[in-house]
C-alpha cells in the first residue's frame, strides 16, 4: 500500500534517515512506514508485499513507544525486524522494516541498536554544537558588556567631572546601542516636568529613518505613566496614541534614570536589531529575532544606574565647589574689609587672570583655577599690621619688608588645604620678576610658575589703574606703556603680549566692575565696622 499524501517526499525522508550503512549490513533495502490517520501506510516500494500493516500494528506501535528495535516471527523461516525512526517534520510515528532469517537475527538486532545509538549521538552532538554556539555568543556578549561598562566607568571618574551628563550620555549611547543590539537609543532628560531628547543614536543612520524627537518625547511621556518608575518593556507595539506617527517602532525598552532624590531622565531603546546570531529553527537555544528582553533590559538598567550615580556625583561636586568658592569669597571679604580702598581688587585680578588664561589657550578648568587663585593671591595680607596695610602714603623700607611677607603668609595659610593645592604657586610667586629681582624667591624667567607670571601682569595692571588714598589710579594707556616697557624684565613678554591682545575684554571687565554690587558693598561696610 502506498501513502497517498502528496506533500511527502519519500526519497527525501529516506535520505534524512541515513540508513545506507544499515541496509548494507542487513543486505536489503528497508521499508519505510508512517502512521497516517491511525493507519500504518507504506511510503516506499520496498514495503510492497513486505508485511500486512493491519496484522502487525501492535509491533509497530510497540517499537515506536519503546524506541527500540522489535522482532516478530512471521513464519518459521522469516522474522520481521521493526526499527523505530524519527523523520524531521513528521510528528506521527514512523518505522523501518526488514525481513530477516532467524540465524542472523542477533546480528541484525545489534546492527539496529548501533544505528539508533549513532542517531542519538548525532542528535546529542548537534544539540551540543548549538549549545556551544549559544554559549559562545553569550560569552562574546558578556565580554562586550564588561568592556562597555569598564569604558563607561573610566569615563565617569571624577577626573572627567567637567563633563556634564549630556556629554557623558553622548559618549555612551553608541557603544551601549551596539552592545544592546537595538536600532535606536535615546537619552531624554527631565525638563520642566517633561521628557526632552538630549542625545540620540542610530545603528544605521544612512538607512534607518530618523524618528521625530517631539514624537519620541510624547511617546516616552505616555509610556512613563505606565512604568511606575520601573523598567518597561513592550514588544509587538500597537494601539498607542502616537502609533500612527511612529510606524517604524516595533519594540521598546524604557529605563528611568533617577536617584533617591530626583528624576534625571530616561534611556529609551527602540527595535531589536535584525543583525543577530541565528539558530536552527528547532533549537531550544534560539533567541527571538523580534523581541527585546531581559538581557537588553539588564544592560540598560545597569547603564542607567551608572548615569544616575554620576549625576549624583556631579551634584555633590558642584555643591562642594560652590562651598569652596563661598569660603574663598569670605576670605577675600575679610582681606578687603581691612582696606576699603582696595575693595574689589582681588576679584578684578581674578577676572583678568581668567581672561588672560583663555587668551593663551588654557582649558576651562585651568581658567577657573586661575580665577580662584586670583581671588586668593593677597590672602596673606591678613597677617600684615593695620599700620602698614592702611598707611596713607609711601612705605618705609621696614614697612615694605613687612608687606613683602604676604605671599609667604598666604601660602602658609592655604598649604594645609588639599582642595586649594593648585592655588599655591600663584599665591606664593605673583610678585616674582622675570629678571629674578622679585620676591620671595628671586626666581628668574620661566622658572617662576606660569600662574605666578600671569598674576604678576594682571595684578600690576589693576594696582596701577586703581585709586589709593595717597594717589589716583593712572590712565589705562599709561599702565599699558609701563607693562610694555617692563616686558622681558619685570614681566614675561609673551604674557604681556597676550594681555594686550585681550585688552578690549579687560577694559570691559574693568568698566563693568567699577563698583561692587550693593549687597557686596554692604557686606564690606559691615565687615569694616567690625574690624574697627
Amino acid at each position: 500500500m502506498t501513502l497517498s499524501t502528496p506533500t511527502l517526499d519519500p526519497a527525501s525522508m529516506r535520505r534524512s534517515l541515513q540508513v545506507e550503512g544499515l541496509e548494507h549490513a542487513l543486505g536489503q533495502v528497508l521499508g519505510l512506514w508512517l502512521l497516517h490517520d491511525e493507519d500504518w501506510e507504506c511510503v516506499s516500494e520496498s514495503c510492497e508485499g513486505n508485511v500486512d500493516s493491519g496484522a502487525f500494528t501492535d509491533v509497530f506501535e510497540r517499537a515506536t513507544r519503546a524506541q527500540k528495535p522489535q522482532m516478530l516471527d512471521v513464519d518459521p523461516e522469516t522474522i520481521l525486524l521493526v526499527l523505530p525512526c524519527a523523520i524531521p517534520g513528521i510528528q506521527e510515528g514512523s518505522v523501518l522494516t526488514a525481513r530477516i532469517e532467524p540465524k542472523v537475527a542477533e546480528l541484525a538486532m545489534f546492527a539496529c541498536e548501533q544505528y539508533l545509538l549513532s542517531g542519538h549521538r548525532g542528535s546529542e552532538l548537534e544539540f551540543l554544537r548549538e549549545e556551544n554556539q549559544a554559549f559562545l555568543q553569550q560569552v562574546s556578549e558578556d565580554f562586550e558588556e564588561l568592556t562597555f561598562l569598564r569604558s563607561m566607568a573610566e569615563h565617569l571618574t571624577l577626573e572627567e567631572s567637567n563633563s556634564n551628563l549630556n556629554q557623558v550620555t553622548t559618549f555612551s549611547l553608541s557603544l551601549l546601542g551596539q552592545i544592546a543590539g537595538v536600532e535606536y537609543l535615546y537619552f531624554l532628560d527631565w525638563q520642566k516636568g517633561k521628557p526632552r531628547v538630549a542625545s540620540e543614536w542610530s545603528a544605521e543612520p544612512d538607512q534607518l529613518p530618523r524618528l521625530d524627537p517631539r514624537q519620541i518625547e510624547a511617546f516616552v511621556a505616555e509610556l512613563d505613566e505606565q512604568s511606575d518608575n520601573r523598567p518597561l518593556v513592550r514588544n509587538a507595539i500597537s494601539g498607542f496614541e502616537f502609533r500612527e506617527h511612529l510606524a517604524n517602532i516595533r519594540e521598546v525598552i524604557l529605563i528611568p534614570v533617577s536617584t533617591a532624590q530626583a528624576r534625571i531622565g530616561w534611556l529609551f531603546a527602540v527595535n531589536r536589531s535584525s543583525q543577530q546570531l541565528d539558530f536552527d529553527n528547532d533549537s531550544p537555544w534560539k533567541l527571538s529575532q523580534n523581541e527585546l528582553g531581559s538581557r537588553e533590559t539588564s544592560l540598560l538598567t545597569t547603564a542607567a544606574a551608572m548615569l544616575a550615580s554620576h549625576a549624583n556625583n556631579l551634584t555633590l561636586l558642584e555643591e562642594r565647589e560652590q562651598l569652596l568658592i563661598n569660603v574663598v569669597r569670605a576670605l577675600v571679604s575679610a582681606i578687603d574689609s581691612r582696606d576699603p580702598y582696595t575693595c574689589g581688587h582681588s576679584e578684578r585680578v581674578a577676572l583678568y587672570a581668567k581672561r588672560l588664561g583663555a587668551e593663551i589657550g588654557l582649558d576651562e578648568t585651568a581658567c577657573e583655577q586661575l580665577y580662584l587663585t586670583g581671588l586668593l593671591h593677597d590672602l596673606g595680607k591678613i597677617g600684615i599690621s593695620d599700620s602698614v596695610l592702611k598707611k596713607n602714603g609711601p612705605l618705609s623700607e621696614e614697612e615694605y619688608a613687612e608687606i613683602k611677607r604676604h605671599p609667604e603668609l598666604g601660602w602658609s595659610i592655604l598649604r594645609g588645604l588639599e582642595q586649594f593645592d593648585y592655588v599655591l604657586p600663584g599665591v606664593l610667586h605673583h610678585h616674582e620678576r622675570y629678571d629674578g629681582k622679585g620676591y620671595p624667591d628671586q626666581l628668574q624667567g620661566d622658572s617662576t610658575p606660569l600662574e605666578g607670571r600671569l598674576l604678576a601682569v594682571v595684578d600690576a595692571f589693576d594696582a596701577m589703574t586703581s585709586n589709593r588714598t595717597y594717589r589716583d589710579g593712572m590712565p589705562i594707556e599709561k599702565a599699558i606703556d609701563i607693562l610694555a616697557e617692563g616686558a622681558g624684565t619685570q614681566w614675561d613678554a609673551k604674557l604681556v603680549d597676550a594681555f594686550l591682545r585681550a585688552l578690549p575684554d579687560i577694559r570691559e571687565i574693568r568698566a563693568n566692575y567699577s563698583r561692587p554690587p550693593m549687597s557686596n558693598r554692604l557686606e564690606y561696610q559691615r565687615a569694616q565696622q567690625l574690624s574697627n
